[in-house]
């Protein structure tokens, strides 16, 4: 079962702690909390298409598997002939507007600069779209500290699959017993177990400690100080 840590206990499912180079971060729910520009996005799309709209939490549970599973979720039954139109009348708007509300979860840029001055490897790999994933990634957090930076495009396996991830282990030239995978959703949790990296949950994030868990996380985390810990 896996098991929440505090920042002085730590209670694992699976192998004790290593000295862990590199992290992959999920973006959505991990780094940044986007929901309000989602929502916001997704709301006038719909509103433009003449489709009923959504609620912020509605779109919490529709958000984290790519942008089109988002879109037919947020359409729902007897409108899925729609989709295409729909993202694409997202996609303009969320570029012009994805920086208005989203905001760096409390104490995460501080851990990111703590791990960059460690020496550890920092990606992010989101299925996001590839444009807002580096618009926003970079706005946040520098040109410079995730390398790679991995969104959805076309012919690129979104998550869970793993084949992204193992590229950027090989791009790294690390194993996965020296990568950590930090995310807040089924597919981060899933990805994680799929390329044989700890998973672990953070609670702060779109997804509850239960759905984690079930995911297959690792370990949950309640902090962003917490990541420093492990």
């Amino acid at each position: 079962m896996c098991k929440k840590i505090s920042n002085t206990n730590f209670i694992i499912r699976k192998r004790t702690p290593l000295s862990y180079r590199g992290i992959i971060f999920d973006l959505d729910g991990t780094l940044v909390d986007t929901l309000d520009d989602l929502t916001g996005a997704m709301n006038a799309a719909l509103a433009e298409l003449k489709c009923p709209t959504r609620t912020d939490d509605e779109c919490r549970q529709m958000i984290g598997h790519g942008l089109h599973k988002f879109a037919e979720r947020a359409l729902g039954a007897g409108r899925q002939h729609l989709t295409d139109e729909l993202v694409t009348v997202m996609v303009a708007y969320y570029a012009e507007h994805c920086l208005e509300k989203t905001r760096p979860y409390d104490g995460l840029e501080e851990v990111i600069v703590k791990l960059g001055e460690q020496g550890v490897r920092l990606a992010v790999l989101t299925n996001k779209n590839q444009a807002p994933a580096e618009t926003i990634t970079r706005h946040y957090f520098g040109a410079e500290t995730f390398d790679p930076i991995i969104g959805a495009a076309d012919g690129r396996r979104p998550k869970p699959d793993p084949q992204t991830t193992m590229e950027i282990l090989q791009q790294w030239g690390l194993t996965a017993d020296e990568v950590l995978f930090v995310g807040d959703s089924e597919p981060d949790m899933q990805t994680a177990k799929n390329a044989g990296i700890r998973a672990v949950g953070c609670e702060w994030g779109f997804r509850s400690a239960d759905i984690l868990t079930d995911a297959g996380a690792d370990v949950l985390i309640q902090t962003p100080g917490q990541i420093l810990n492990l």
